[in-house]
């Protein structure tokens, strides 16, 4: 005669052990005469859009943007923007109604600078000229003069600026002088020598030089000179 064991005494040990109680599972039984209906969807109230092949940005945005810039904390009062217009920032402008402001945007004192500037550079460098080229260099004034005396320094400048300029002129002239009694003399010495038989600038003792010339170059005078020939310069290419 067989006895069961209560469960309470047997070992424990894994589930796999015992046996599990399956669910009957629920088939469908279908008939051949009636057809397989494919499983509808779920309607999507959402409409998708198809894939674009790029990225296509849209043209503009559904709000303005916003340039307003936003501090944390609290907006600030009419007073306290009055004041950040005049406070000193440090490595910033300076604010506006203080001199250096102005100082710094004013278009019209810095053109005066400018000009002032390259004037001085400009008045400079002529002075330093005209005292080293000038002979009258040595009249013209210290540069300490004229911080002192500037009304005499520009008088003394103009007197010095004068005088240089005629001596110019008058050494302009004489070399002028110079050189037409020279085209005279040397007129003068070819007619005594029979070079020429026309006037001044006539052509013919060029052409058919005189007998008088090649009993001068027979007789081996110095003043005479020999017509230099001029040499034959190979070119290259017709060029050079």
């Amino acid at each position: 005669m067989s006895a069961s064991i209560p469960r309470f005494l047997l070992p424990r040990g894994p589930s796999t052990w015992r046996p599990r109680l399956t669910s009957p599972t629920s088939r469908t039984i279908r008939a051949a005469s009636t057809k397989a209906t494919k499983p509808k969807a779920p309607a999507s109230k959402i409409p998708v859009l198809e894939k674009p092949t790029r990225f296509n940005p849209p043209s503009h945005g559904k709000s303005l943007p916003n340039r307003t810039v936003r501090y944390p904390g609290p907006p600030l009062s009419e007073s306290e923007i009055a004041a950040q217009k005049t406070k000193k920032y440090p490595t910033m402008m300076p604010p506006e109604g203080t001199f250096m402001h102005w100082f710094l945007n004013n278009r019209s004192i810095h053109i005066y600078i400018t000009l002032g500037v390259l004037s001085s550079l400009a008045g400079f460098t002529f002075l330093v000229s005209l005292r080293r080229d000038s002979k009258f260099g040595d009249l013209l004034p210290e540069p300490k003069d004229a911080i002192w005396h500037p009304f005499a320094t520009v008088r003394t400048v103009f007197e010095v600026l004068r005088l240089d300029t005629e001596a110019r002129s008058a050494e302009t002239k004489e070399r002028r002088e110079r050189r037409v009694e020279d085209v005279a003399k040397r007129g003068e010495y070819r007619k005594a020598h029979g070079l020429e038989t026309e006037g001044f600038g006539g052509w013919t003792a060029k052409e058919a030089p005189p007998v008088a010339v090649q009993e001068a170059m027979e007789a081996g005078e110095d003043s005479v000179e020999q017509p230099k020939q001029k040499r034959q310069v190979k070119k290259w290419l017709g060029i050079w």
